[in-house]
């Protein structure tokens, strides 16, 4: 305000006296412009006269002038402007004298204990830019509020201005009295006769501080923290019926080099519903509305318990096309501890779907939007198809954002949506390498589009998906390129076909196994959680066998054509694929091979997973397969248990009983196999990406098909996850409960790094 008026003044100073020294004239031609500073050179001329429109050998103008002095009062580059004029030769000379803005050369701090840079950083000051007292003091006050933060509650801070080293530049140094850092003693209440102190201080962010805590930094009393927690102890009151209780008063007590919070609570009665009614309501009836309420007659008052019958009527009116439904609630005594509860409705009109319009899809195809909601137009305005049809677009992949929000139609009583996305990188390169206890040490490369266009140009937007992944190492090698549509034909059904090649070295010290083949597929969803999928696939399976192997084997030897086909039906409520809380998976399928193999077989897979106190995880999960066919089945089709997927005490293939190995202890596999894990999952030192887990595992394995006679096999076991963006670490350790000539007694480690081993 202060530069505002100086300007005005100076500007308004300048053209009077120059119109009046015109006036009383001809006009008189420039001969020359001049800068002059007042104070330090911070602004180059160049810059200013760049603002100047009065040009040497023209007539001085005084509204010109004034526009150069407006000019230079805009551009930030001048604290101040005056302008004079002195004869020159045959006409005059015109002197800008200017005082620039100070610009930044250096910051520095006198009595922090804090980190200099971490500082700097929370001014928000650049070294070069112009500053003035506004962006100081806003500096200031940042540097408070960190100080506070960390539990410096008398913290005083000033600055001043002086000389840097660089001529031109000014240099910042803001002194700090930091004052008394307040660490947390002890949280005591007083007046709290219903709830205890430890359930009172659970409520609040701020905590007593430890002696040693090596995961967490030791830091003082958050001020504007302590605050929010007083709110949050008197709705903890309000939410277990103390309508009207409050926080009375707040202090801080001395108790060494600590200091104890002393909390006075106000609890007031304890007041419980007398009765509760709704009202407003004639599109429903009130009957199907009051078993949906939370608040009900003869319950203990709670504030959320309101809030949450608010949001569930709102909810349940937007549902139903009523997107303007407007209510409130009411709450009167009934006696000196009862409420009676009203909820006002305002119902407006029910609306449908008029126009749904889009913005910000600038690579993705409308049509790939407008096929994944679940509202269009004609439908009756719903809240929760909203949200479904949000969730959907955000689980393409393709956007950092999604916004879905409704609006007013031309249209009386219809609605319009409007959905603006913002679209992020679809296409991604990855590379690195992984190990796992199965094949060792893996370098992996995959090029993957999920946005892409087969047809028509730009290949990007149609939703499509591409993939070229690569894994080669010492003990496997394999090459892999996919391609997906899932909308074939504009239709909710995903079809893919790829081509791939296995060369499989770790499955057995014995024999190698290549396979080379190709595939298409067909997947249905037939709910929001079930889908039906077809595939079939023309592979080539060649089997290289040692010298030195048994005869049992060798007759395993040779090439193999066969044309497999499968079916396979899924039904998967997970609320996530990276790390299950709740949910479950369950899984059943068929399939048949002909050509050199001729077999057929049936699998089912499940999963369950239970979310306990304190994030823990309770899990049980299994797979049951069995195949059969004409003549001998070969190996790459039987089963096979041990290994960092299945039984974990055990190596991998090795849980397998006397009778399926061959006259060297080989392994040959069964045609039926069966096993189950149980697993206790629980964090670790409050990292969320890094849990500890417990399990038992346990199996059969039999020669004959569809047969649960095979030998019991289990283990038991300890491991530790850690949850990474470039894949997940699992070390597992084992030991074997079922032991013989070809399994020892002993500890076993299963590690898998970097990426999903199949």
């Amino acid at each position: 305000m202060i530069s505002l008026i100086r300007f005005n003044f100076i500007a308004v100073f300048t053209a009077l006296f120059l119109f009046i020294g015109l006036a009383s004239s001809p006009a008189e031609k420039i001969t020359d412009i001049s800068i002059q500073y007042m104070g330090a050179e911070s602004v180059d001329q160049s810059a200013i006269m760049a603002q100047i429109r009065t040009k040497a050998g023209s007539e001085l103008d005084p509204q010109i002038v004034e526009e150069d002095i407006k000019n230079l009062y805009s551009s930030g580059l001048v604290e101040s402007v005056r302008v004079l004029t002195e004869p020159k030769g045959d006409g005059l000379k015109v002197i800008y004298l200017v005082q620039t803005r100070s610009t930044l050369g250096e910051i520095s701090f006198i009595g922090n204990s804090i980190s200099s840079n971490k500082l700097r950083k929370d001014t928000e000051l650049e070294i070069g830019d112009s500053f003035d007292d506004t962006s100081l003091e806003k500096a200031r006050v940042s540097l408070e509020a960190t100080y506070k933060k960390k539990g410096y509650s008398n913290v005083g801070i000033t600055y001043k201005v002086d000389g840097a080293q660089r001529p031109g530049f000014s240099r910042v140094t803001f002194v700090i009295d930091e004052g008394t850092l307040e660490r947390l003693k002890k949280i005591k209440f007083y007046g709290n006769e219903s709830f205890s102190d430890k359930v009172l201080s659970g409520q609040m962010m701020v905590k007593a501080s430890r002696s040693f805590n090596p995961f967490k930094k030791n830091r003082g009393i958050d001020s504007a923290e302590l605050e929010e927690d007083i709110i949050r102890i008197e709705e903890f009151y309000r939410d277990n019926g103390y309508l009207n209780a409050r926080v009375s008063d707040v202090q801080r007590e001395p108790d060494g080099d600590k200091v104890n919070l002393i909390i006075q609570v106000a609890e007031g009665k304890k007041f419980t519903i007398n009765k509760v009614s709704v009202s407003g309501i004639k599109a429903i009836s009130v009957s199907d509305v009051l078993p949906l309420l939370e608040m009900k007659n003869g319950r203990v008052y709670s504030s959320k318990g309101i809030q949450t019958d608010l949001s569930g009527l709102r909810k349940y009116y937007a549902d139903n096309g009523y997107s303007n439904v407007r209510v409130t609630p009411r709450i009167d005594s009934a006696s000196e501890t009862t409420v009676n509860i009203e909820y006002s409705v305002s119902e407006g009109v029910q609306s449908t779907v008029e126009l749904i319009n889009i913005t910000g899809n600038d690579q993705t195809l409308d049509k790939v939007i407008r096929r994944e909601l679940a509202i269009a137009p004609g439908d009756v305005f719903s809240e929760t198809r909203l949200d479904v049809s949000r969730n959907r677009l955000m689980g393409l992949g393709f956007f950092d954002a999604v916004s879905i929000s409704p609006s007013d139609s031309s249209t009386p009583d219809h609605t319009d949506i409007n959905i603006q996305v913002r679209e992020k990188s679809t296409g991604t390169v990855n590379f690195g390498a992984g190990f796992s206890s199965i094949d060792n040490l893996v370098g992996f490369m995959d090029i993957v589009q999920t946005n892409f266009r087969l047809f028509g140009k730009p290949h990007r937007g149609a939703g499509e998906k591409i993939r070229l992944g690569v894994q080669y190492g010492r003990r496997r090698k394999d090459f892999q390129f996919d391609y997906t549509q899932p909308w074939l034909f504009d239709k909710k059904l995903a079809f893919s076909t790829g081509l791939y090649y296995r060369d499989l070295l770790y499955l057995s010290d014995k024999y190698d196994q290549t396979i080379a083949g190709g595939y298409m597929s067909l997947r249905k969803p037939l709910g929001e959680y079930t889908s039906l999928s077809f595939k079939s696939s023309l592979e080539k399976y060649e089997i290289d066998v040692d010298s030195d192997s048994s005869d049992t084997l060798k007759k395993e030897e040779g090439d193999y054509n066969r044309a497999l086909f499968s079916v396979n039906y899924v039904l998967d409520t997970r609320d996530s694929q990276y790390l299950t809380r709740r949910g479950h998976r369950l899984s059943v399928g068929t399939d048949f091979s002909v050509g050199d193999v001729e077999t057929y077989g049936v699998q089912f897979s499940g999963s369950k997973y239970f979310l306990l106190p304190f994030d823990t995880i309770l899990s049980v999960s299994g797979r049951y397969r069995s195949v059969d066919g004409s003549g001998d089945i070969p190996i790459f089709e039987r089963e096979f248990l041990g290994g960092a997927s299945s039984l974990r005490g055990y190596e991998y293939r090795e849980a397998s009983s006397e009778s399926l190995r061959d006259e060297q202890g080989e392994p040959l596999g069964g045609r039926t196999a069966a096993y189950f894990t149980a697993e206790y999952s629980f964090p670790l030192i409050n990292l969320k990406k890094f849990r500890g887990h417990v399990f038992y595992d346990g199996g059969i394995l039999s020669d004959k098909s569809w047969d649960f006679g095979g030998e019991y096999l289990s283990d038991f076991g300890v491991g530790v996850d850690l949850f990474l963006p470039m894949g997940p670490i699992r070390l597992d350790v084992a030991w074997p409960l079922n032991t013989d000539e070809w399994v020892e007694d002993e500890m076993r480690f299963q590690f898998n790094m970097g990426y999903q081993f199949r």
